[in-house]
């Protein structure tokens, strides 16, 4: 028994001492001389000491970057995460090829992102104290960007049908990334680059992805350009609830009920909480202006008709015929003359298209040839009526009360075009044409108003021939291809025309951004049922 105790303690300490030996053996280990085409072993000192420096340097850095959080202000803190982001592009590039991707966690983003975009106010961000603000449209924007890196890194699946998807047309690919292209420059030889340079990093995280992703998600067939026909006109659905209930209660139905952590001091979310009033009350809805949600409405309209003339009974007509008539109710309690106008150009439109379609697909009908011979008629009716009858003019252009501001528009076109020509071909960066203008409202503001000019300040000639040469190109592909689509019924190409034909309108007068995901998203649709329509051909 005696001798079996000394054997299980022997044994104790030989399982403790030699651990202790392999990591003297690692430490203490020689160098070892080898043969010039192999590489020297170190000793394990060296080894040893190079490791503790690489831990000593990240912990060095990791401090530093701690107290630039802690001193600099929040502007200054994209200097600093510049090496980080780089740092983890390269990590993205360096992954190897799988042959599956995050595609539907991807997916999943997407939707996510897509409906924050539209029906999430993006004034209501977390205020969490010590930190900047942080929207969910931002953060949210990130993990989709970092996805679509991801998956376009390790999957050739995924870059070859975005590839495809993009060839369907490659001069509007040219306008749409030529475009993305002159931001980047824009930025780098701005004015005021530091600033730039941060929205346009704020563009990228916000706006860019929904390109790439419906590229993706409506050309590899993943899902049907219907299927985000369906989500978009959700999403509006449930913005002209609200809009219903803000009318009737005549303020931001949230006013006073937003939670603290939600809560941002801070003078522009007062403005966009603050009601306005031109007459009787005008819907702002998520978006703080009634601007912006009358673009929208006007922009979604095309869609409403696009499922009313492809209706296949009478009860699914009646349905979206009210549907129509909510929407442009929506837009007159907006108060936007621009979204009365664009209500008008997008029935308008879509009517003319609608003639020429039933004209090519029934030759021997009447309904199709007299529609499009008589539509100058109509248009010079609609004309006279909007410019002579009183109640409508004042419905569709506004009244007397709505002078100061066609003044102040071609004020600032005067002012704006020496500007520009000051720096023509790039610009003055990202959001920096209404202080390059330096037009002010009465109530003392920096205000520009419209769109056409507000692109060609902040990115030049270049950039605003980029950004509205896709849009009309874009309409021009989607009518040929409309009007020739071997279907039957009345294809999407025609509403998505539309949409492009009516911003171009909303944007004579109107030069906030804030629906620029919903053109960007529209852009990648455009791709998509052109790429489709291709393979229709080939088939």
């Amino acid at each position: 028994m005696a001798t079996s105790a000394r054997v299980r303690g022997s044994g104790g300490l030989a399982r403790v001492v030699q651990p202790l030996r392999r990591a003297r053996d690692i430490v203490f280990f020689p160098a070892r001389a080898v043969l010039p085409l192999y590489h020297p072993q170190r000793s394990g000192l060296v080894t040893l000491g190079r490791r503790f420096i690489g831990l000593a340097v990240i912990v060095f850095v990791s401090m530093v970057y701690g107290l630039l959080s802690a001193i600099l202000p929040p502007s200054m803190l994209l200097g600093a995460a510049a090496p980080l982001a780089i740092l983890a592009l390269f990590v993205i590039w360096a992954l190897p090829e799988a042959d599956k991707a995050p595609t539907k966690l991807l997916l999943r983003c997407y939707v996510l992102f897509m409906i924050l975009a539209i029906v999430w106010p993006n004034y209501l961000s977390l205020s969490v104290a010590g930190l900047p603000w942080i929207s969910f449209r931002r953060l949210f924007g990130v993990l989709t960007t970092l996805l679509l890196l991801v998956c376009y890194s390790i999957s050739p699946k995924f870059r070859r049908d975005m590839a495809v998807t993009l060839s369907a047309s490659p001069w509007l690919a040219r306008f749409m990334l030529g475009f993305l292209i002159i931001q980047i420059i824009a930025s780098l030889i701005s004015s005021q680059p530091s600033v730039s340079i941060g929205r346009l990093v704020n563009i990228s995280l916000t706006v860019t992805p929904f390109f790439f992703a419906t590229l993706w998600c409506l050309g590899s067939n993943t899902r049907t350009p219907e299927w985000w026909v369906r989500n978009m006109l959700g999403c509006v659905s449930v913005l002209m609830v609200i809009g219903f209930f803000e009318f009737r209660a005549e303020h931001v139905l949230w006013v006073g009920h937003i939670p603290s952590w939600l809560q941002i001091n801070d003078p522009s979310v007062i403005l966009h909480l603050t009601s306005q009033v031109r007459g009787t009350y005008r819907v702002m809805n998520v978006f703080g202006n009634p601007l912006v949600w009358g673009e929208l409405v006007a922009m979604t309209i095309p869609f409403a008709i696009h499922l009313m003339v492809n209706s296949r009974s009478v009860s699914a007509l009646a349905l979206t015929i009210l549907f129509d008539l909510a929407m442009v109710l929506s837009a007159y309690w907006s108060g936007a003359r621009l979204s009365m106008v664009g209500m008008v150009v997008a029935h308008a439109t879509y009517l003319l298209l609608w003639g020429l379609r039933r004209w090519i697909k029934e030759r021997g009908g009447l309904v199709g040839i007299s529609t499009t011979m008589m539509y100058p008629a109509f248009a010079v009716v609609l004309a006279v009526m909007i410019m002579v009858v009183p109640a409508v003019h004042n419905r569709v252009l506004g009244g007397g009360a709505t002078q100061a501001s066609n003044d102040g528009r071609h004020e600032q076109i005067r002012m704006g075009l020496p500007k520009l020509a000051m720096r023509p071909v790039f610009g003055y960066g990202p959001f920096q044409s209404a202080e390059v203008v330096g037009w002010r409202s009465q109530s003392g503001f920096l205000s520009i108003d419209s769109g056409f000019l507000s692109t060609a300040v902040d990115y030049g000639v270049l950039g605003f021939i980029a950004f509205y040469g896709t849009m009309v190109l874009g309409a021009g592909l989607l009518i040929r291809a409309g009007l020739t689509d071997p279907s039957q019924g009345y294809p999407l190409h025609l509403a998505v025309a539309t949409t492009m034909v009516v911003l171009l309108n909303t944007r004579l007068v109107l030069s906030q951004t804030d629906n620029d995901q919903v053109f960007f998203m529209l852009v990648g649709l455009t791709f998509a049922l052109l790429y489709r329509s291709k393979q229709a051909r080939g088939a």
